[in-house]
């Protein structure tokens, strides 16, 4: 965990700390002065009993955050129409939501946004504290219910974005229009309705992807997808396997 993060934790617990000191006397409605003065809160000023209740804490936090949960033999990096790192983030959740969804998972593939991506994975191993830095929001997963009209709309608005994590679907870019639709190794059907795994984020009007309040016909998990990430690498150390992803023109430009 770098050392931003510690810090936060640490001041963070102050705060609370200070809050349940506060909280031990009876409070008056009465109006009191109302004067206010600031005190900077600097490393010094720490009281040591605060620090070592503090301390447990943050070596089991330190602790956790250095598990080594995988190996990548090469770093994960952005870039368009697709990358290694978001076909290994879009293959995780999607592994994921196919063994939750009580749906046909053959019209269902995954798609996210690369700004939800927040570095990359550097080559060598992979550590709990890695896919925090990865993913720091509390997104959870969910799954839509998308009519092939609609469909086509997401895919033409990421046509425009020059592509996006994606796993379960492949399609050409022309002309800023998706084009040679496939779900599951299937081609598009317009009459069909389809279902895409994404972020409860990009489901409320996150980066434009859907409107706000726009998708009533939807199934809201608890799986964060950072949590969903982890689990997925340990799984794949558990089967000796690296953590990785390769390029297989799931989303390319037309010749």
């Amino acid at each position: 965990m770098n050392k931003n993060i510690l810090s936060q934790i640490k001041y963070g617990v102050v705060a609370i700390a200070f809050a349940l000191a506060s909280c031990s006397s009876p409070k008056h409605l009465a109006v009191q002065d109302t004067q206010t003065k600031h005190y900077a809160i600097t490393d010094n000023t720490v009281d040591s009993s605060v620090v070592k209740t503090i301390q447990p804490y943050k070596q089991t936090i330190d602790g956790k955050m250095h598990e080594v949960i995988g190996n990548a033999p090469v770093a994960l990096t952005k870039k368009t129409p697709e990358s290694n790192l978001g076909n290994f983030f879009a293959e995780a959740v999607f592994q994921k939501a196919k063994t939750i969804a009580n749906i046909d998972t053959t019209n269902m593939f995954a798609m996210f946004n690369n700004g939800g991506l927040r570095t990359s994975v550097p080559q060598g191993n992979i550590m709990v504290g890695g896919m925090f830095e990865l993913m720091p929001f509390e997104n959870k997963l969910v799954i839509i219910k998308l009519t092939s009209e609609r469909l086509h709309q997401l895919l033409d608005y990421v046509a425009e974005k020059d592509g996006a994590p994606v796993a379960g679907i492949r399609f050409v870019i022309k002309d800023k229009k998706a084009t040679d639709i496939f779900i599951n190794g299937k081609p598009f059907d317009a009459v069909k309705n389809y279902y895409v795994a994404t972020s409860d984020y990009l489901a409320g009007g996150g980066d434009k992807f859907f409107s706000a309040g726009e998708n009533k016909d939807m199934l809201a998990t608890d799986h964060l997808l950072r949590d969903i990430l982890i689990d997925y690498c340990k799984n794949l150390t558990n089967q000796n396997k690296p953590v990785t992803a390769t390029l297989d023109g799931r989303i390319q430009y037309a010749q």
